[in-house]
């Protein structure tokens, strides 16, 4: 007979960190985060942080947040889900949302199930929200369902041009944009750019909260190694400011895996006041072009929102490559 589970709440930092570990799910705690494990016996089973924010976007009120999840037991996982989740509505949440490690900027969501042969034979990509299938299983016994849905597509054919670039690159020369590839030379610099429009250009996503540029220069630099600067493209006015940007690279998790020369466009930005000059579309079926030019087989346009304009760009030229979503607690 197995031992009793025990959910422990305001557990040591240390037991959940080496659970995840062990996992090969680590992630750096963020600042605020309640740590909570369940065992059996002695041993860990389960584990997971929790955070409380008042500055989500577009959700009024205290929001509760579930993140660093893992579990090797499904009834340990999904009972401690369920006990986080009521302490955090009993602490006054008026929404618990998971899983998320900490923000938005962090790892979040779930990979759901393959539908099509392609999903089901593509490899992970570098960042891309990785879990074993069964966490889906233990977030639904615990109460949750989905409330933002996300997806990633590719491009597997590169001679397809965008059919509205040529139109766009027009337009944006006509508006006195230039685009240059990033200098490594200037490489924070150019992070702290690019932190900049990102805060202005990501506000409107689902349950965004700022990132302190510090903290984004952090997350980008261990990135640098595998950086090739021509694939990430900065789009700056007459004046020189940065109203636009592509931040592509080299996926090596895909040629570890058997599938070199996968492209990931991780991130297309553009200024609010330029959107419907075309600017995105362009910059994006420039990252096709230079992906040709350098011999690559494919490029991956990653972690779209489902109502984002990047995703209704990115069907013109591309097929579904995995979905993802963030749950929502339903239980009263």
């Amino acid at each position: 007979m197995s031992p009793a589970l025990q959910v422990e709440r305001a557990a040591r930092a240390e037991d959940l960190d080496g659970f995840l570990i062990a996992l090969k799910q680590k992630e750096p705690l963020a600042a605020g985060a309640e740590c909570w494990v369940a065992r059996r016996g002695a041993a860990v089973v389960a584990g997971l942080a929790t955070y409380r924010f008042d500055d989500l976007h577009d959700a009024p009120g205290l929001s509760g947040v579930l993140g660093h999840y893992g579990a090797r037991d499904a009834e340990g996982g999904a009972t401690l889900l369920r006990a986080a989740a009521a302490a955090l509505k009993a602490d006054g949440a008026v929404r618990v949302l998971g899983p998320m490690n900490g923000s938005t900027w962090a790892r979040y969501r779930l990979a759901l199930p393959p539908e099509t042969p392609d999903e089901r034979n593509e490899p992970p990509y570098l960042s891309e929200p990785v879990n074993p299938p069964e966490y889906l299983e233990h977030f639904a016994a615990a109460g949750f369902g989905p409330t933002v849905e996300y997806e990633s597509r590719i491009q597997r054919d590169l001679s397809i041009v965008d059919p509205k670039a040529e139109a766009a690159a027009l337009k944006v020369a006509a508006a006195g944009i230039r685009i240059e590839a990033l200098a490594l030379d200037r490489f924070e610099e150019s992070l702290a750019e690019i932190h900049a429009l990102s805060l202005e250009s990501f506000g409107d996503n689902p349950f965004y909260r700022p990132i302190a540029r510090d903290a984004f220069v952090a997350m980008y630099t261990p990135l640098r190694p595998i950086i090739d600067p021509e694939l990430v493209e900065l789009a700056r006015d007459a004046s020189g400011a940065l109203v636009g940007f592509s931040f592509a690279f080299l996926d090596p998790l895909g040629a570890a895996a058997g599938t070199p020369g996968r492209v990931v466009l991780k991130t297309l930005v553009t200024k609010p006041s330029l959107r419907g000059v075309g600017l995105g579309s362009l910059l994006m079926d420039r990252t096709r072009s230079l992906a040709v030019a350098k011999g690559h087989r494919a490029v991956i346009h990653a972690l779209m929102h489902l109502s984002n304009a990047s995703k209704r760009m990115s069907e013109r030229t591309t097929t579904r490559f995995r979905r993802y979503a963030l749950f929502e607690w339903m239980s009263p």
